[in-house]
């Protein structure tokens, strides 16, 4: 080989590296779930939302076209695992989520609402996964919900950073993004099932 074809294979070498790096930058990672190893994630089939006037909703301080997206994205990302929209009474759990405002206050009203004992994840029938969850303001929180204790039995979190130029295409692509990486964690079986 000539010195020519050396530097032309060299520079090739070192686009496609530069290209890794970027792509591996700029991906999202994952912030991290927790949920209850007790419920058995195997089972549900279904899932549905608190209607819009309900007493949850009175807890979010969302527009309602923000709620929409975030509804959305949600109804795709559990349609591409295979879940089933269903009406509240008939749905085996329950998806609710909340967009952190850095007030103390409205995330207290949360977690209230949904049953969610930040002091009780030290318990033993909570599993966490290998990362923890990261709570900033502008971070969009889902919760799964069992609804026969109305109590959270699954969470998790991701930052959106959303700026005030995105337009909505730039917002429901952040949403979209947010919501699909932390539905990607769902427990796919009965981890109570697996321990001997």
């Amino acid at each position: 080989m000539n010195h020519l074809t050396i530097l032309v294979l060299l520079r090739i070498f070192f686009l496609i590296l530069l290209a890794f790096s970027l792509i591996s930058c700029t991906s999202t990672k994952s912030n991290g779930v927790i949920y209850h190893n007790q419920f058995d994630f195997s089972q549900v089939k279904t899932y549905g939302f608190y209607p819009l006037g309900s007493d949850f909703t009175e807890v979010q301080s969302l527009s309602y076209s923000l709620r929409n997206s975030i509804e959305i994205a949600i109804e795709k990302a559990m349609d591409k695992q295979a879940f089933s929209y269903a009406k509240l009474d008939a749905a085996d759990i329950v998806v609710t989520y909340h967009l952190l405002t850095g007030k103390s206050k409205d995330y207290s009203r949360y977690n209230k609402a949904v049953l969610f004992c930040q002091h009780c994840l030290k318990a033993n029938t909570w599993h966490q996964s290998d990362s923890s969850i990261k709570l900033s303001k502008g971070s969009l929180i889902l919760d799964l919900i069992d609804p026969k204790k109305n109590r959270s039995v699954w969470r998790s979190a991701q930052p959106l950073s959303i700026k005030d130029k995105d337009n909505s295409r730039e917002v429901n692509q952040k949403i979209q993004q947010a919501v699909e990486i932390m539905l990607s964690q769902y427990p796919k079986t009965n981890l109570t099932s697996t321990k001997q």
